[in-house]
């Protein structure tokens, strides 16, 4: 009889404790997942949608962190709405890019939305947005993306620049046309762009670029053409006999960056009729070839040097032993 009384008194305190905790969930001062832990596991594996959902409103980071990782991974387009939601509302920045990587997975369904949230007041969940959609790859992203290059904050911008050049080819006509029309802060991201999709396509135009009115135009250029690499160099080298100034020294730190070392004989020719300026970037550029170049070979030569003192040494005590 004690043993039942007992039973009874206890089922009663766990039935209180349970609706107190429930209770406290609500007023956001404790969790059921810090309580029994997180079943974020298993709701993947239901691919139960409505409950990683309800998961990501978790007070817990981590819990809302792996709720948008399982959601992106499951890739149903019924997760768009609570990622959105999440990218726009979590105060931990993890947790809006791990929501903005999910809706990269889940791809077209999540380009409206994406879209939508390039005009977001908050600067990190524009430019989120926009790499989301430069991972997305939908060419439908490209205008909206070309219109956040007018942005206010610069590492927005950049981003949009980015994720342009992720889409990549379908992007290349309306970029090269931004590159010779519009504004310099449109320039400047569309040379950002062109050098990220790596095209051969985007180099005459940002040989073009080199000449440009705005310094981080031009830097920016030259550090697309660098991106690209060595298909840029025999351009380059062309593009040196009808260059002047500014333009040209442009193109002699380029050569210089991408270490090109067929430039070496056009950059010494080139020395005979430079003025002080170019004589100085022509230098700075040989200097960086040189290094690249003949650096191996010395360290080579060093190595080989070595090797016949060794080999010498070691005949030397053979011959001794004999």
């Amino acid at each position: 009889m004690q043993s039942l009384s007992r039973l009874l008194r206890q089922r009663r305190k766990a039935y209180f404790v349970g609706i107190l905790l429930v209770v406290l969930s609500l007023f956001g001062r404790i969790t059921l997942a810090s309580v029994f832990g997180s079943n974020v596991g298993k709701l993947k594996g239901r691919r139960d949608i409505d409950g990683l959902a309800r998961a990501l409103e978790d007070s817990d980071p981590d819990v809302q962190f792996r709720a948008a990782e399982a959601l992106g991974d499951i890739g149903d387009e019924r997760s768009v709405g609570p990622l959105v939601h999440s990218l726009k509302t979590s105060e931990f920045a993890g947790v809006r890019w791990k929501s903005a990587e999910a809706l990269s997975k889940i791809g077209d369904p999540a380009v409206g939305s994406l879209v939508t949230l390039l005009q977001h007041r908050d600067d990190d969940i524009r430019w989120k947005a926009a790499l989301a959609l430069g991972e997305i790859g939908n060419p439908e992203a490209i205008a909206p993306l070309i219109q956040l290059l007018d942005d206010d904050d610069r590492y927005v911008r950049s981003r949009a620049g980015h994720a342009l050049g992720m889409i990549g080819e379908p992007a290349l006509g309306p970029l090269t046309s931004l590159l010779c029309d519009g504004d310099a802060k449109r320039r400047w991201g569309a040379a950002i762009a062109l050098g990220r999709t790596g095209s051969v396509e985007a180099i005459e135009p940002l040989i073009g670029a080199l000449g440009d009115t705005s310094d981080e135009v031009r830097i920016e250029a030259a550090t697309a053409l660098t991106a690209i690499g060595r298909p840029a160099v025999d351009p380059l080298i062309r593009f040196l006999k009808y260059t002047r100034g500014e333009t040209r020294i442009e193109v002699v730190r380029a050569l210089g960056d991408l270490h090109a070392d067929d430039a070496i004989q056009p950059l010494v020719q080139l020395l005979e009729t430079a003025g002080d300026r170019e004589r100085k970037a022509i230098s700075d550029a040989l200097s960086a070839i040189l290094v690249t170049t003949v650096g191996p070979m010395v360290g080579e030569i060093s190595n080989q040097h070595v090797l016949s003192g060794k080999l010498a040494e070691f005949e030397g005590e053979n011959g001794e032993a004999e």
